[in-house]
Parts: C-alpha cells; structure tokens; sequence
C-alpha cells in the first residue's frame, strides 16, 4: 500500500425532504492526507464491515464518494465488497486504485474478512492503493 489512513466517521449529512447529502466534515483531514498520493479517477472498492445489509454497504459507498468528489477528490468508479460479490473478492481487491474499510458491525466484519482472507488479499494489492479504515478496529481486523 502506499499509504494507510484511518478517517473516523469522516462524513456530515444533510437531509432535503426525502434525499440525503454527505459531505466531508470540515474537521476531516482525508483532503490533506490524501494530497500527492490519491490516484486519478481511481476504482474505488468498499468492504462491508456487515456483508448482508446491502442496502447500508451500498448507500456508504456512494455517500463517501459523493463527499469525496464535493471535496474535490475525484472517484471514477465504485465496487462494493459484500456477501454477493465475495466470490470475486481476489479481483475486486488487485483491481482497487483506493481500499475503504467500513466501519460497523466488528463480529459480522471479522467473519467476513475471515471468510475472504482480507489480509492474504491486502498483499496482492497495488502498490500504489491507498487504504481508508472508517474506524480503528476495520484495521486490526484486516490485519493492517
């Protein structure tokens, strides 16, 4: 990896009626520790902390790449690592440009990535990746 940063509860959300809007916190330093090393309209893959609550894995991911890009740190596609993709997890993983592991359930997290050997796949990474932990435990847990 070229670089490791941990990003606890980075987004702010703002509710419109019936739609939801993250953006980075304004105390969040991802800009600045991300400056130099994020790739350009990089793949980026988010590993479900719950692998069966799609609907939460999925609208996380596209909340924090949504924040992202209002931040001005581009995203130019989306994965989702989850119980119904986990049979491609080898791929989804060596093909990431940016790793995101999500914050949540840390019993259901450490299963799953028992399950799909996270750390055995974090070494086939790119050397370039970068890597997003939304919380402390994600990273021992990935055996980071």
């Amino acid at each position: 990896m070229k670089k490791t940063i941990v990003a606890v509860d980075p987004c702010d959300y703002e509710i419109r009626g019936l739609y939801r809007f993250a953006s980075l916190k304004p105390t969040c330093t991802l800009p600045e520790e991300v400056a130099g090393v994020w790739p350009e309209n990089p793949r980026l893959l988010m590993i479900a902390a719950d692998p069966d609550d799609d609907t939460f894995i999925e609208n996380l991911g596209m909340d924090f790449c949504s924040a992202l890009t209002k931040a001005d740190i581009p995203v130019g596609e989306l994965r989702i690592l989850q119980r119904e993709t986990e049979n491609v997890a080898k791929p989804l993983v060596e093909g990431a440009d940016v790793i995101v592991l999500a914050d949540g359930n840390d019993t259901k997290r450490q299963a799953f990535f028992e399950a799909i050997d996270l750390p055995a796949l974090l070494q086939n990474a790119k050397e370039d990746a970068v890597l997003i932990a939304l919380d402390e435990q994600a990273l021992a847990t990935a055996g980071c």
